[in-house]
């Protein structure tokens, strides 16, 4: 499995966004206009992170795979959960500075590091996530009961109930953005005990509610679709 699943560059004007926890990290080089580059290593957030941009501010990106050794968490799974600033690591950073550099390169600059830093995921974690997104058994030679738990906690920060409840919110986001069926149907056919419950965990990961999903359907689905960790090959 890659340690990457894709690079992206975004253009945040002053004032604050909001991203929603989709179970990567991100290498992250920041470029705002009146304030000296850098780079960081975003954590494995659980809930919607605001980011509040002082200035004009472009942001370009590789997402991590889930589970893949980077020398920054010194093989500390709270380390997974927090931001690290790697501004120290990209000694010709003020190269990028503004507009001047293409994305492209930032982007090939930070894929270089990891390649050269990561280390793979464990063979499990693909075929884990796999069974999720399809709601198939575990598969063997994941681990088991208490010992999964803990090597995913070390390998990805996160326990088990953290990647299910996660991949659920997302896929049913993804529904009801994505149609007009009824909210009771859809709550039915992803395993929710009823719409009340469906709705806490959308408002819980997104911060919103699913009429506001289904409303804002041509910002929210961008979101949900951009590559994440549902689409691990």
């Amino acid at each position: 499995m890659s340690p990457i699943l894709c690079t992206w560059e975004a253009h945040w004007p002053i004032g604050h966004a909001v991203v929603w926890p989709d179970g990567c990290r991100d290498l992250i080089a920041i470029l705002a206009r009146d304030q000296p580059p850098k780079v960081i290593c975003s954590g494995l957030d659980a809930a919607p992170r605001r980011v509040v941009c002082a200035s004009a501010t472009r942001f370009v990106g590789i997402r991590l795979a889930p589970g893949i050794t980077v020398p920054w968490d010194e093989d500390d799974p709270d380390r997974i959960r927090q931001d690290v600033d790697l501004t120290r690591c990209f000694p010709l950073l003020d190269q990028w500075w503004g507009d001047a550099c293409a994305g492209e390169e930032i982007a090939q600059t930070l894929s270089h590091h990891i390649e050269a830093t990561a280390g793979p995921a464990p063979g499990w974690i693909a075929d884990y996530f796999n069974a999720l997104r399809h709601g198939d058994p575990i598969p063997t030679p994941a681990p088991r009961g208490r010992s999964l738990r803990r090597k995913l906690v070390q390998a990805t920060g996160a326990p088990p109930r953290y990647w299910q409840g996660l991949i659920r919110a997302r896929k049913v986001a993804r529904a009801v953005s994505q149609s007009d069926h009824p909210l009771v149907a859809i709550a039915a056919d992803h395993g929710f005990a009823d719409q009340a419950h469906m709705s806490r965990e959308i408002r819980r990961w997104f911060g919103c509610t699913p009429m506001t999903l289904r409303i804002d359907r041509e910002q929210s689905l961008p979101r949900l679709t951009a590559p994440d960790l549902l689409c691990i090959p």
